[in-house]
């Protein structure tokens, strides 16, 4: 019995036990900031056309169930005492038969006549609405019924919320696929949907599989600092530390986005989007380029920002400053296998990407453009392929959990938790040139790598998209492809910054797009 999933208290039939596992640092570093409003919740918005009789309460609920039962951490709690961070546990209980499964899962799912799924949106996203999810609720789905579209055909918008601590965007579109396939998908190659019978039949199956006879082994899928290689030595520790100090000397970036001050906070999304026809255009040139797509986002922010500093001159926009973005790195394919078939889990690092901030008058603005792309695939290249690249997601998880933890402390202490023993927060070191980021960019690659929308024909996946209840001024970028289609969708405080700024920045995102890879003519090269 692994010391991290330890039950409770002894197994019967009719009691089951609780399993407890330690949040790691890096789970712990989104765990306590999101305590106050939520801060990084995640959402996934999937819009459905489906026969309505396949989308009922009962059906949400069973196969809601079934996930939780599959992945662990989507029906756990957390567990803390005031101050004792460190100690923070994930809490499983598990079910004591299918029906109370689907009982529990009933908790966390909602279905509305009554709102739209922009709506169910707009107040997840928002700090200023009540937060949807909490330590005693880690996941939840709210589905929206919009009516038909087309006779015996009905629009759904499924929102699947959970918090940042358990999860990454491509396990929450992982979890969106496997809903629908459940939801509309057959049980037989070619065959109809599942019936309410046959989803009954699959959840029992599921129950009793991990819980008909007493548990041994894993029950909460481990932390990813606890699949990847430890330092043997504390020379070896050491040794990781300096190379992670060398590494933050080179995060060299003196731009950001202007912001005002204000006391309110609105969070809005917008989103960009290119036809399967451009779409493939973008690829083939990518690739012609000897780059990605991915690659070649940092490279279009990069230009978007110059273009739309220099209609600003009222914003400092130094040129001498190189401009930075952050982005999150997935571990998944350094991890070995778990014992547990969950891919629900928190297996991310993180990784800074520094371009130059001016175009040279002399040089094509086109060749530019690709030459950064470039030179940010190299730096990507560089960080995943390094051999450290374990060793340094152990100092960023161990830097972030420390910061969490003394920021937590501070703020426990304002709200009337009695004061203990000083945390330290890392410092950032002497440095005479700035670190700071323009914003950060997730590309979630191509989703029809994950929707296997051909095992659910009954079904239309209308789109799918997600993003992050962000703080007050925050903003996040997130690119993706569905149905061969690339889009961008930009989430941004706009109670945070100057009137049509972000919008226009948004905008010159598409410009460089149409201008530097399809290859459109505009004035837009002669202005930078």
């Amino acid at each position: 019995m692994s010391q991290r999933d330890e039950p409770t208290e002894p197994s019967t039939v009719a009691t089951r036990p609780s399993y407890h596992r330690v949040l790691s640092q890096n789970e712990l570093s989104y765990f306590l900031p999101s305590r106050a409003f939520g801060l990084n919740d995640m959402f996934l918005h999937l819009i459905v056309r489906a026969p309505p009789g396949l989308l009922s309460p009962l059906r949400l609920r069973m196969v809601w169930a079934i996930l939780r039962l599959r992945h662990t951490l989507l029906a756990c709690q957390i567990q803390m005492d005031p101050g004792c961070y460190d100690e923070a546990q994930f809490k499983y209980t598990p079910p004591a038969s299918p029906s109370e499964a689907v009982e529990e899962a009933g908790d966390t799912v909602r279905v509305y006549d009554d709102k739209t799924g922009p709506e169910l949106v707009e107040a997840f996203i928002n700090p200023t609405s009540p937060r949807k999810l909490s330590s005693r609720r880690i996941a939840c789905i709210d589905v929206a019924k919009h009516g038909e579209v087309s006779p015996g055909i009905e629009e759904y918008h499924i929102i699947v919320m959970t918090i940042h601590a358990v999860t990454d965007g491509v396990s929450v579109h992982r979890h969106g696929n496997i809903i629908l396939e459940l939801l509309c998908g057959s049980s037989t190659p070619g065959g109809p949907p599942r019936t309410d019978a046959e989803l009954a039949y699959l959840l029992d199956l599921e129950w009793k599989m991990r819980w008909a006879q007493p548990r041994v082994g894993e029950v909460i899928v481990p932390a990813t600092e606890d699949r990847l290689p430890s330092p043997r030595s504390k020379f070896q520790m050491a040794a990781w530390t300096v190379d992670h100090q060398n590494l933050e000397k080179r995060a060299i970036g003196g731009h950001v986005l202007p912001r005002l001050k204000n006391q309110t906070c609105k969070q809005v999304i917008e989103q960009k989007y290119f036809d399967v026809q451009e779409t493939s255009a973008i690829l083939a040139k990518c690739k012609e380029q000897r780059t990605t797509l991915a690659n070649a986002s940092f490279a279009l922010c990069n230009f978007a920002w110059i273009r739309t500093a220099q209609n600003h001159p009222e914003f400092y926009a130094s040129k001498s400053l190189p401009m930075m973005f952050y982005t999150a790195v997935s571990l998944r394919r350094h991890l070995p296998l778990a014992p547990l078939s969950s891919y629900t889990s928190l297996a991310l690092t993180y990784c800074n990407i520094v371009l130059p901030s001016f175009i040279p008058r002399s040089v094509d603005p086109r060749a530019m453009f690709w030459l950064r792309a470039r030179s940010a695939q190299s730096q990507m290249s560089i960080f995943c392929r390094s051999p450290l690249i374990s060793a340094r997601s152990h100092i960023m998880s161990a830097k972030r959990g420390l910061r969490a933890k003394a920021f937590a402390k501070q703020d426990d202490e304002d709200d009337g938790m009695p004061q203990q023993k000083p945390i330290q927060a890392p410092s950032p070191g002497a440095s005479t040139v700035p670190s700071v980021a323009l914003m950060g960019i997730s590309f979630l690659g191509d989703l029809d790598q994950i929707y296997r929308t051909d095992r659910y024909p009954s079904a239309q996946l209308v789109n799918s998209f997600g993003q992050v209840r962000k703080a007050p001024g925050g903003i996040m970028l997130f690119t993706q492809m569905l149905h061969g289609e690339f889009s961008v969708a930009l989430g941004w405080d706009v109670a945070a910054f100057p009137p049509g700024v972000i919008e226009e920045f948004l905008d010159n995102f598409a410009d460089s797009v149409r201008e530097y890879i399809l290859g459109f003519s505009s004035d837009m090269s002669t202005k930078l």
